[in-house]
């Protein structure tokens, strides 16, 4: 795990460096990727974590863009989305800094709401997400997406995502770490091979499944 070490140390300011190693990082730098779902530490709040910065969304613009290998790329505003039949589930939150959050609320659409509104190509086998700003993205083939706790989520315990959580959109997947989980999505992207997203870039694996939680 060297390799490891020095790509994050590389990536992050001294000072988040210390301040993430007080939150478990070194779980993750001197033991296999994945720990067990018991082994991080319980916070009460989110810290924030963005690439780009909070993405500040307006809403009579923004449109949740689907498109790829569809027959028809078509377009949803807010008000459609949440049209769709609602989700609702409570599920811990884990990063893979060695943080987590239980017991949270996520309301929002399950995918397969989503997909329902436009015929994908027998091709497809993979979803990429992007973020508003363009910079983060992240992927999961069709099947993990239809997974039963995958989701679009645009509240969280109770309240609209702020604009520091992902408002409107954001990607969760409660069994993988939090990296797989992009904020502010505007875009679906259906694709015949795996992108890779930008974590993964720098080591990240693509499957970001915890260990200890079932699918």
């Amino acid at each position: 795990m060297n390799s490891v070490k020095s790509w994050v140390q590389r990536s992050l300011s001294r000072r988040g460096f210390i301040f993430l190693a007080g939150l478990g990082l070194y779980r993750f730098i001197s033991k296999p990727l994945a720990w067990a779902k018991a082994d991080y530490q319980r916070l009460k709040e989110f810290p924030i974590r963005s690439v780009e910065g909070t993405k500040k969304v307006d809403l009579k613009t923004w449109r949740l863009k689907i498109e790829g290998l569809v027959d028809k790329p078509i377009s949803l505003t807010f008000d459609e989305m949440k049209a769709l039949p609602q989700k609702l589930q409570t599920k811990n939150f884990i990063c893979v800094e060695g943080w987590g959050l239980d017991s949270q609320k996520w309301e929002g659409v399950h995918l397969k709401e989503v997909f329902s509104k436009v015929k994908i190509s027998p091709k497809a086998k993979f979803i990429t997400f992007h973020a508003v700003g363009g910079q983060y993205k992240d992927s999961l083939s069709i099947k993990e997406a239809l997974e039963p706790d995958t989701m679009l989520a645009y509240r969280l315990n109770g309240e609209y995502l702020s604009a520091d959580h992902g408002f409107p959109l954001r990607l969760i997947i409660p069994r993988m770490y939090a990296y797989k989980g992009v904020k502010w999505v505007e875009r679906i992207v259906f694709t015949e091979a795996q992108e890779v997203g930008y974590w993964e870039k720098g080591g990240y694996p693509v499957d970001g499944s915890i260990s200890g939680l079932e699918s």
